[in-house]
């Protein structure tokens, strides 16, 4: 992984980064602030990684490494974007849900990075643990696999997220 990428997946694993901004809920029993996925995809004979977080607040971050000098691409969203805001408190909601059937490491630990192509990590941090766990993909598309609906909430975010972009790429294109 590329030095940009791995400083934004830290920033968004460290609730600490929330301590000073009102409004911040936790939720659950194991007060959750923060919750997304990472995901490794094929990229010719290298892997990339593709990070996607939201916060109690309704800010949500996409980051991928891509072949960029800095490595790193991504986009913010949440405020403003009440479909995207709406998906992203569903995929919080289920991940502080499923925190029983995750590992526990202590706040601040590591977040180890998918195994390879077609793996997901799920996450979710509070300002005592992180959680995670690592599913096949083809495994949790399935409807009664218990992170289907975290899975499903984080793609529905991802797709507002593209859908944000193209507006953007839309209107910049016509002025």
């Amino acid at each position: 992984m590329k030095q940009a990428y791995i400083n934004m997946r830290d920033f968004w694993l460290d609730v600490k980064n929330l301590e000073n901004r009102k409004g911040v809920i936790q939720i659950g029993p194991d007060q959750i602030s923060v919750a997304g996925i990472e995901m490794a995809l094929a990229d010719g004979a290298a892997t990339k990684h593709l990070f996607l977080a939201t916060n109690s607040l309704g800010d949500s971050s996409l980051y991928f490494e891509n072949n960029s000098k800095s490595g790193i691409g991504g986009m913010i969203g949440g405020h403003g974007n009440e479909p995207l805001q709406n998906a992203a408190a569903h995929m919080l909601a289920h991940a502080s849900k499923l925190t029983g059937k995750m590992e526990r490491l202590p706040a601040g630990a590591a977040l180890p990075a998918p195994s390879g192509d077609g793996y997901v990590r799920f996450f979710a941090v509070s300002k005592e643990a992180l959680f995670h766990v690592e599913a096949k993909e083809t495994d949790v598309r399935q409807p009664e696999h218990p992170f289907y609906p975290f899975f499903a909430y984080s793609q529905q975010t991802l797709g507002f997220f593209r859908t944000q972009e193209a507006q953007a790429s839309g209107s910049a294109g016509r002025a």
